[in-house]
């Protein structure tokens, strides 16, 4: 960790690295320009950096350059059971590699945070008709992972900075969301802001919180896990306005739905996306949280939204602490990660979506941005007339068997 740019966190007696100054010393007024993640990725550069390359980094940032790599320290790791089970492994066949040359094995453990969810390939034998499915999908569960199982409950044990979440309390995205990130981090009396990088396409889920998550492979994730920075080139900015309000009786599912075709034309491939606006603060984080979800669908890396009053109702929902809840509003507003100070944010191309033109609409089963607005159903020959036949299912009946995806999970609405 650096000294420099380290100040007093006003109202607190946590310290902060002050982003804004750090820029502002190579290019003053280009911090009120930065768009969202830009700001995040500087005060990750003003704390983490090597000082050295420190003012050619943040350049990168200030003059929107691809020109060098820079270095990204994500503040946690987060891994279901597939391949976080599999970083583990190696961890621990390091563990015996250096116990053979006669060294302490203790001394192998994540340098970063790693909390590991176990519930995320969750097999379901019993269905839902069952009053004991519950009950009785975890014991056939149990029985099969026994060893498996038995494993993750000795990391958690054996290693120091691995959190384990253990089976019965939900999939990863879902318990990051309502759960794990603090949105903003506090450790050896600094405050900054949560980031992670986790083994799943969806992990970009608690983007809608602020917090910059990133779905990256199993060897990358390990990387991270051991200390090692993720080393970067700046990515494509997109500023997606979103205006007006969803109809009554539209959901979340609908607007994502219409969102991600809108998307795909606009090829945002591999772009991180910030949507604000009047129709995104007027948008529940559990809204929130279902277009950033979808941003593998639209080929998105990442897809952010500002921490605003939604952001703080959520965490309080949530039963966040009091104290936290408090310091991420103080961050927030002190460093220009609120809303409010977001307005003169500039991106390398901007988009707008109208809320208000959302309709019903189903798409897939395999690709969700082939939507079809459900009146047109009949139109395209897709629905049609149908006689009731006592016990029979009419051609074409739509049953819904499972909702299992943390796009809709996540959201009580």
């Amino acid at each position: 960790m650096n000294t420099e740019f380290r100040k007093p966190l006003p109202g607190s007696r946590l310290d902060f690295f002050d982003a804004r100054a750090a820029v502002e010393a190579i290019t003053p007024g280009a911090y009120a320009t930065l768009p969202y993640t830009s700001r995040v990725l500087a005060e990750n550069l003003v704390r983490r950096c090597d000082p050295a390359t420190l003012n050619a980094s943040l350049s990168q940032l200030i003059e929107r350059k691809r020109d060098l790599d820079f270095p990204w320290f994500p503040a946690r790791v987060v891994c279901h059971d597939i391949l976080g089970q599999t970083a583990l492994v190696d961890l621990a066949g390091l563990r015996d590699a250096i116990a053979l040359q006669g060294g302490d094995p203790a001394q192998v453990n994540p340098v970063v945070p790693t909390q590991l969810i176990v519930d995320h390939s969750l097999a379901v034998e019993a269905g839902g008709s069952d009053p004991q499915a519950f009950e009785k999908n975890r014991v056939i569960e149990d029985r099969r992972n026994e060893d498996r199982f038995h494993f993750i409950e000795w990391t958690k044990k054996a290693f120091k900075n691995v959190d384990v979440i253990p089976p019965g309390n939900g999939i990863m995205h879902q318990i990051n969301l309502e759960k794990m990130s603090p949105v903003i981090q506090v450790r050896d009396g600094v405050a900054f802001p949560d980031t992670c990088v986790g083994t799943d396409s969806h992990t970009p889920h608690v983007d809608a919180l602020g917090v910059i998550a990133i779905g990256v492979g199993g060897l990358e994730a390990e990387s991270v896990m051991l200390g090692r920075a993720s080393w970067m080139r700046l990515p494509e900015s997109v500023g997606v306005e979103l205006t007006g309000k969803l109809q009554p009786g539209i959901t979340a599912t609908d607007m994502v739905l219409a969102l991600t075709e809108f998307l795909r034309k606009q090829k945002v491939v591999g772009a991180w996306l910030e949507f604000f606006g009047e129709g995104a603060s007027n948008l529940t984080l559990g809204d929130r949280a279902t277009i950033s979800n979808m941003a593998p669908e639209y080929g998105a890396t990442a897809a952010m939204f500002y921490i605003d009053q939604q952001t703080i109702a959520y965490l309080k929902l949530t039963g966040r602490e009091d104290e936290q809840v408090t310091l991420v509003e103080q961050y927030a507003r002190h460093t220009g990660l609120w809303a409010d100070d977001l307005k003169g944010a500039q991106y390398e191309r901007g988009l707008t979506f109208d809320l208000s033109s959302v309709v019903r609409n189903m798409a897939g089963p395999s690709n969700p941005h082939a939507r079809v607005a459900t009146s047109d159903l009949a139109a395209k020959g897709i629905s049609g007339q149908w006689d009731d036949v006592p016990g029979q299912m009419p051609d074409g009946a739509v049953i819904i068997a499972a909702i299992t995806s943390c796009t809709n999970t996540s959201n009580p609405r």
